[in-house]
């Protein structure tokens, strides 16, 4: 897997997103590595097969939603298909889990959190490639099992993309003012999709949010509590 360079071992990587800011602030951060290429960049799925043909890669790092008419499991499931020894990795900028479910499914081998730092990006790029990965596959968040009569889980998928976004943020512990800043929207926007947030999980406040949703996470029973924060 890989090719040399005089430090080792090269990692390829080619990246599918169709947000070009995002696309090529990963890309540049990525090229800071002395062990990480960047082969190729598309903003679709056209262009993937015939970018895999011409200029192989090691790793894929695949937008979960790329917009209407782009479907990214199938694409996960092509690229497992033909390149068995090609690592894919969903990225997204919310979490999603019926869609990354899907993906994994799919034969994805991880999913990352956009606004993961570039040194976690990069640590989970480089345990993908080692014949040995295991610490960056799919976590228990992604795994769809209810918790009790399975309500929370049918609460969570009742949440629209962009209030999945901001329950994602907040779960990172990030201010409304924090989330309106990386959304690029006005705070009082954040604060109606928070609201909403709350009134669709059946809970006070962000804090119980928050404890809600990691308790579906890691398997554990969601703590109830009538304080109010």
């Amino acid at each position: 897997m890989g090719c040399e360079w005089e430090g080792g071992q090269l990692i390829r990587v080619g990246i599918v997103d169709d947000h070009p800011v995002f696309r090529v602030g990963l890309q540049r951060s990525l090229e800071r590595e002395t062990d990480i290429v960047v082969a190729w960049e598309l903003g679709t799925l056209a262009e993937l097969e015939a970018s895999l043909a011409q200029l192989p890669v090691d790793v894929v790092m695949m937008d979960l939603n790329l917009g209407p008419d782009q479907d990214t499991t199938a694409a996960i499931t092509l690229v497992r298909e033909r390149y068995k020894d090609v690592k894919v990795i969903v990225i997204s900028g919310s979490v999603d889990w019926e869609s990354a479910a899907a993906a994994r499914q799919a034969g994805a081998h991880g999913y990352l959190p956009k606004d993961l730092s570039v040194q976690d990006m990069v640590a989970a790029i480089r345990e993908l490639s080692s014949p040995n990965f295991g610490r960056w596959a799919f976590s228990d968040m992604l795994t769809t099992r209810p918790i009790g009569d399975g309500a929370v889980l049918s609460l969570r998928r009742s949440l629209t993309r962009r209030e999945q976004e901001v329950l994602s943020l907040l779960r990172r512990g990030r201010t409304n003012k924090e989330i309106a800043a990386q959304l690029g929207v006005a705070i009082s926007t954040v604060n109606k999709h928070v609201q909403q947030v709350l009134k669709k999980l059946h809970v006070r406040n962000r804090a119980q949010a928050v404890a809600l949703v990691n308790a579906e996470a890691s398997g554990r029973p969601y703590p109830k509590s009538d304080s109010k924060r």
